[in-house]
């Protein structure tokens, strides 16, 4: 009898090796063979469930995206700095999933599947914060969302770039003096205040 295999759950393991991968060897630089290695599977079972390498690179992309959605989540009601350093490159998972997802933000200029991907993720992040900062009170509140991304996406880009120059409290007080003043002009308070 054959052996039974959860497709869904074959596609996330590719997913997360076609993650490392890319995190080793760059994405263009990236072969089926890396992301079977790193999968222990062959060259063929990765065909068989992510039919080439666009494919498989836009389910790296999705992953990274659907890590930050269920970190969101995942930290719903904390503190708005410690919500921020979640998402932030902070420990090695989140490191190379910013590092991956940097390398997209390149490839999304010229290809539009990728432009598309980020532009509906980003979407979906905003609409998010936005629901929950209105539910809060902002009266602001996509442009509240809105400041948030950057600031907290513009901080992960350098903590990406320079680790060693970003340890966490370096991280938290940064995150602190751009989100505290924005949530305070908008009459917001955090829940510990």
């Amino acid at each position: 009898m054959p052996k039974q295999v959860d497709h869904d759950q074959r596609r996330s393991q590719l997913a997360d090796a076609a993650v490392a991968a890319i995190d080793v060897h760059g994405l263009d630089s990236v072969r089926l063979v890396d992301v079977a290695r790193e999968a222990r599977l062959t060259t063929g079972a990765v065909v068989h469930y992510l039919n080439n390498k666009d494919d498989v690179l836009l389910a790296a992309f999705d992953r990274v995206g659907l890590r930050n959605a269920e970190r969101l989540e995942e930290t719903r009601g904390m503190d708005p700095v410690d919500r921020a350093l979640a998402y932030l490159p902070n420990n090695d998972e989140t490191a190379r999933e910013w590092r991956v997802f940097l390398q997209f933000w390149g490839r999304g200029v010229s290809d539009p599947a990728f432009r598309e991907r980020h532009r509906a993720g980003y979407e979906a992040l905003s609409d998010t914060l936005r629901q929950e900062l209105a539910e809060a009170g902002a009266q602001d509140a996509a442009v509240v969302a809105d400041a948030m991304i950057a600031g907290v996406d513009g901080i992960a880009v350098r903590v990406a770039m320079e680790p060693d120059a970003w340890d966490l409290d370096r991280m938290r007080k940064t995150v602190g003096a751009l989100l505290l003043p924005l949530l305070a002009a908008h009459q917001l308070t955090t829940p510990q205040s």
